[in-house]
């Protein structure tokens, strides 16, 4: 029986009597690397939860998660030297690895790995140069570094998946086999464009839904930029009204609204269903991802995959999912108002909404999974070869 790991920092959750939990992600992703041995194990951080409400329960699932102390903060380094030798110990439980970066236990796990020569699939998922330069004083400091370390990790690689097509695998380039598959997974995307009727009887004098979906207590997600339009748009005479999906702590948030005078405009949902998401989706009318850094967003997919005319900052790779004419400078609001403004013409929401509608027909379920799948094959063949 060949097993399997997944190794990224996450974190997942633990209640008190030791359940773990996690997300619909987690079970696809379960699923998924079944192809590549029977049985298969999570490595990341697991830390304490009280509220699991929108959570799996993976013991359900027979997903176990090996619970790493973490050592990714200054004041954390006392763990390193007993979490290192846990991940050692998965690494050699294992016959093949996949180690999704950037991620501090990801990054241990690899030179092991590499050292003991265990097969490995490396996941390149975000930038750590755009995260962490939009992080703390610390967070700068470390970010050339960071940035320095993924490209010697991934340039070594045997097999390297990107979620971008362009951007991530410019900045960190490997030598040898890679290809680009996106971590989305939409296996219901309607057979028709669902706001092809609604944008073709939009009224612009009713009120302005907008909406994103981004977790509110990370500042580089970008919902201020969103609500600093907006309060643009009222000043000039524009009915406005901003959903924001996610969980986290809304305080700063909440201080920005409440000083913009935009208490009654703006809904802080928290975290949602997925069935509920698609609902809010379906009656919004622009989707924003306004974020100062990104890989390939999950959320925007989503949202295109609904039909939604959609706006996003040129930060990542998702100028590789819309129309130029509706990407905004990363932190520059009046380009933003612009590009609202622009999606407030009938013809272009409605040019817009097909766009995306079509161009996330490429992030089927079934498409990427064919990808993944002759990319494993070719990885499995490398190892019996051996």
């Amino acid at each position: 029986m060949k097993k399997t790991l997944f190794i990224h920092d996450g974190p997942r959750w633990r209640d008190k009597k030791g359940n773990q939990y996690g997300t619909a992600a987690d079970i696809d992703m379960f699923a998924r690397y079944k192809y590549l041995g029977d049985k298969v194990e999570f490595v990341m951080r697991v830390v304490p939860i009280t509220d699991q409400l929108t959570l799996i329960n993976l013991n359900d699932y027979g997903l176990h998660i090996n619970s790493i102390i973490p050592f990714n903060r200054p004041g954390l380094l006392k763990n390193y030297f007993k979490s290192k030798t846990e991940i050692i110990n998965q690494v050699d439980s294992a016959d093949i690895i996949v180690v999704r970066l950037p991620s501090t236990i990801g990054s241990v796990a690899l030179k092991y790995a590499k050292k003991i020569n265990k097969p490995y699939i490396v996941e390149v998922v975000a930038c750590p140069w755009d995260a962490l330069s939009h992080h703390s004083f610390l967070g700068r400091l470390y970010a050339p570094f960071s940035k320095n370390k993924l490209k010697r990790l991934v340039s070594d690689a045997p097999y390297v998946i990107y979620v971008t097509k362009y951007f991530l695998q410019n900045r960190y380039p490997t030598k040898y086999h890679s290809t680009n598959i996106s971590n989305v997974v939409l296996r219901n995307i309607p057979t028709k464009n669902l706001k092809e009727i609604s944008y073709r009887v939009f009224d612009f004098n009713k009120k302005i839904e907008l909406t994103t979906l981004g977790v509110v207590n990370l500042d580089y997600k970008g919902h201020k930029y969103v609500l600093k339009g907006m309060a643009t748009l009222i000043s000039e005479g524009y009915d406005v009204n901003y959903n924001i999906i996610g969980g986290g702590d809304k305080r700063n948030l909440l201080d920005l609204v409440k000083k913009l005078g935009l208490t009654k405009m703006v809904n802080f949902t928290g975290k949602l269903p997925h069935d509920e998401v698609f609902r809010v989706l379906d009656s919004t009318d622009l989707y924003i991802q306004p974020s100062e850094t990104e890989g390939l967003p999950r959320a925007l997919i989503e949202a295109m995959s609904r039909g939604c005319a959609c706006i996003s900052s040129d930060a990542g790779g998702m100028p590789e999912l819309l129309d130029e004419r509706v990407i905004f400078e990363s932190k520059n609001v009046n380009d933003l108002v612009l590009k609202i403004k622009y999606l407030l013409d009938k013809s272009n929401l409605m040019e817009q909404s097909k766009l995306n509608f079509e161009k996330a027909k490429d992030y089927r379920f079934e498409v990427l999974e064919k990808k993944r799948h002759d990319f494993y094959n070719k990885f499995l063949a490398s190892i019996n070869e051996k």
